[in-house]
């Protein structure tokens, strides 16, 4: 029977776990040494990024991605983890999950992938490889799990086809809490490696968790974004610079980009509505429509997607 490739999700935890138990049971997949919990799981790894191998109706493996960074710099970089079980391995699967992995993070606006493989994993190590990794070092003694010390091979793939030529767009408001939060991550969603997206303010206000919640309701992780300030990035030439709110286009500082295009929508602003929790709900759904109308419209015109 073939295998079948679908996403991760809450109802696939028995299954994840008890393979994550049979890796931890070889004694080379990780340093790890328990098994956590689903929250604790759920927490460490990025959301967009989680499938599953299926073959003959039973969970064969699952390939999941995390951040090797919070920094701006490094998001498009990621860290791979892949588990097979058991009664699997040998099978082909793991190319299967992997070369579906990559293509997703891709998807995704990753453009580099990292591996860290125990020494004695050869298994895992030459998978990687033949999935286009190449090993660039070795750390020696990195770390000890039941009392021995073990060598980490660090293995990395860089994407030819994400962060290749890409344009850097700004999204611009008062506080960088609420509406350019939402723009920042479709636009990080739907430009699929086509440009590297930033968000700021003229001010911060943290990040709302209005925001974060109905993004979650769509599939999209922005709680891992950061309110910043648009001086951080006076050394970024960009291409766009989009002002979402009027007070931030009537404001706006110098932004030395001298060829950026700039563009402004007023879009409503849920964070100022005041009712019952339904009402807040209905609000930042409002505004969240519209903001992902827009970032898809803007996309297929100045990106091409």
């Amino acid at each position: 029977m073939s295998i079948t490739i679908r996403p991760l999700v809450k109802n696939d935890w028995d299954s994840v776990s008890k393979i994550y138990s049979e890796g931890l049971a070889t004694g080379i997949a990780t340093f790890e040494t328990e098994i956590p919990d689903w929250e604790e799981w759920n927490s460490k790894y990025i959301e967009s990024c989680r499938i599953i191998a299926e073959k003959d109706n039973q969970v064969a493996g699952f390939a999941v991605l995390s951040l090797v960074s919070k920094r701006e710099v490094y998001k498009g970089v990621a860290e791979i983890t892949l588990y097979i079980g058991k009664d699997f391995r040998g099978q082909h699967i793991g190319e299967t999950l992997l070369n579906t992995l990559i293509t997703e993070s891709e998807n995704n606006g990753f453009w580099t992938l990292n591996a860290a493989i125990f020494s004695e994993n050869i298994a895992s190590i030459n998978l990687h490889k033949k999935c286009g990794f190449r090993v660039v070092g070795i750390r020696e003694k990195l770390g000890q799990r039941h009392g021995k010390w073990h060598d980490n091979y660090l293995l990395e793939k860089r994407s030819k086809k994400t962060g290749i030529d890409m344009k850097n767009i700004l999204v611009l408001c008062t506080g960088n809490s609420c509406r350019s939060q939402m723009a920042h991550g479709y636009l990080n969603k739907l430009a699929k490696g086509k440009a590297t997206i930033y968000s700021a303010g003229i001010e911060t206000h943290g990040l709302n968790p209005g925001a974060v919640s109905i993004m979650k309701e769509d599939g999209i992780d922005i709680s891992n974004h950061t309110s910043n300030h648009v001086d951080e990035y006076s050394n970024i030439n960009f291409d766009y610079i989009i002002t979402v709110c009027d007070h931030a286009n009537e404001n706006c500082p110098f932004i030395p980009s001298k060829n950026a295009l700039r563009l402004h929508h007023n879009f409503f602003d849920p964070s100022k509505v005041v009712g019952t929790n339904d009402e807040k709900h209905a609000a930042f759904l409002k505004a969240r429509n519209e903001i992902k109308s827009y970032c898809e419209e803007f996309v297929e015109k100045y990106l091409n997607v």
